[in-house]
């Protein structure tokens, strides 16, 4: 077996994750996460009715999916750009000079869940996609999202859930436990272990790890109970829960991609974490599934709305 996988690759996750890792570096997979993103944009930017003049934080941007939709939607709306990733805030900047939009952007540097460089009450609207979910203490990224608005505002959320996953691999790490870890229980258990070594590099697999996990350690009503003890009121609340076949356009692409910045890919796990008879095993069993259209993928985003009094 070959030595463990390191669980940080690059100085800046963020950036290599987006622009290359969730994809797995293919443009035709690239290309379908970036129509499916706009889905998701989209719907977080719906419940805002913002005026001319008016001003939109968006928080985590990224390489600026959201902001700049934004401004394309309302023409004489200012956007602040903000993340912990400066090579992606370089990404939204250029983005939004090729696009003619740049005078009516400003871009801000975020160092942990606070929003100093973002004055009181300066804000008509507040909107992540896929952001909030990642900061480690949320209900303090919801004050300063309540401290930023002015009264009347709007905040909108669109975050992924996965504690469903977390919880499914804790499940599965205690069953293969009691088992032995699949050491005497034939095939099938020896299926199972190695499919949770994989899972468990995507998902933490223990109570302990998924309480420290900022990204899996809460759910839609632990987002919709800080809105509400952040000051928010008239708070609305959806859970969309998604099934369907995954976007990748092929199982190579599949193999190398992973979910979230802090996931390791399954080529990885084969290459790394497995002997070469342990790889054969596990891939052979996957790839049958892919091939036969059985690959499904499921996508928990929890979308919220409220407004500072």
């Amino acid at each position: 077996m070959n030595q463990r996988l390191p669980d940080d690759m690059a100085d800046d996750p963020w950036a290599d994750w987006l622009l290359d890792s969730r994809s797995a570096g293919d443009p035709q997979y690239e290309l379908r996460i970036q129509a499916r993103v706009a889905q998701f944009v989209e719907r977080a930017l719906q419940p805002l009715l913002l005026h001319q003049g008016a001003s939109l934080l968006d928080f985590g941007c990224g390489d600026g999916a959201l902001g700049l939709r934004a401004l394309q939607r309302w023409p004489a709306v200012q956007v602040v750009f903000a993340d912990t990733s400066a090579e992606l805030l370089r990404r939204a900047s250029e983005r939004a000079q090729a696009a003619g939009m740049y005078p009516r952007c400003r871009f801000v540097l975020l160092d942990g869940s606070g929003l100093a460089g973002v004055a009181d009450q300066s804000l008509d609207a507040v909107a992540t996609r896929a952001a909030l979910a990642y900061v480690p203490d949320k209900p303090l990224a919801l004050a300063e999202f309540h401290r930023v608005l002015r009264p009347g505002s709007t905040l909108s959320l669109a975050e992924p859930v996965f504690r469903d996953e977390a919880l499914a691999s804790c499940a599965e790490r205690s069953a293969l436990d009691a088992a032995g870890d699949g050491g005497d229980g034939g095939e099938a258990a020896r299926l199972l272990g190695l499919l949770h070594r994989w899972r468990a590099r995507q998902f933490p697999d223990t109570p302990e790890e998924l309480a420290a996990c900022s990204h899996c350690n809460f759910s839609e009503r632990d987002l919709y109970a800080w809105a509400l003890a952040a000051g928010f009121a008239h708070a609305h609340l959806e859970l969309h829960i998604d099934c369907g076949p995954s976007l990748a356009p092929d199982w190579d692409s599949f193999a190398r991609h992973t979910p979230h910045p802090f996931a390791t890919s399954l080529r990885d796990v084969l290459d790394w974490e497995c002997t070469p008879q342990e790889a054969e095993l596990l891939e052979g069993l996957l790839r049958r599934t892919w091939e036969q259209g059985q690959m499904n993928a499921v996508e928990r985003m929890a979308y919220l709305v409220a407004r500072r009094p």
